[in-house]
């Protein structure tokens, strides 16, 4: 996925931030982080993994609590995500996305890919 810039302009990181993908170890779930356009530092964490929850392959659980109104509101903006419930677990409420782009996606099945390939066999 190429590098784009995510809310260049706004008021919580005017710099704009960068959507960067990793995976939840325990069940390969996407794991989404921000990180700061201008010095590559980390900014938030998008995701949360709760195993429980039931999700499909293309969807994130967002820990909406973590971040700036104005943050969420640029990455929906940029049509990678569309939210499509709530979920609810202890005290935690947050938004279930769907994520909507094939480019992002396909950065995603190429982490679970080489995640896949580093699992040792087992006899």
């Amino acid at each position: 996925m190429e590098d784009h810039i995510i809310g260049a302009g706004i008021a919580s990181y005017p710099a704009g931030l960068h959507l960067r993908v990793h995976l939840y170890q325990s069940n390969l779930r996407p794991a989404l982080s921000l990180v700061c356009a201008d010095d590559h530092e980390p900014y938030a964490d998008l995701t949360t993994n709760v195993p429980q929850e039931p999700l499909a392959n293309d969807e994130v659980l967002v820990a909406s609590w973590n971040l700036p109104e104005d943050v969420l509101e640029a990455l929906l903006v940029t049509g990678c995500f569309m939210p499509i419930r709530t979920f609810a677990t202890g005290h935690a409420h947050g938004p279930v996305w769907k994520i909507q782009s094939a480019e992002l996606l396909a950065w995603i099945a190429d982490a679970r890919a080489d995640a896949g390939a580093q699992v040792p066999a087992t006899v």
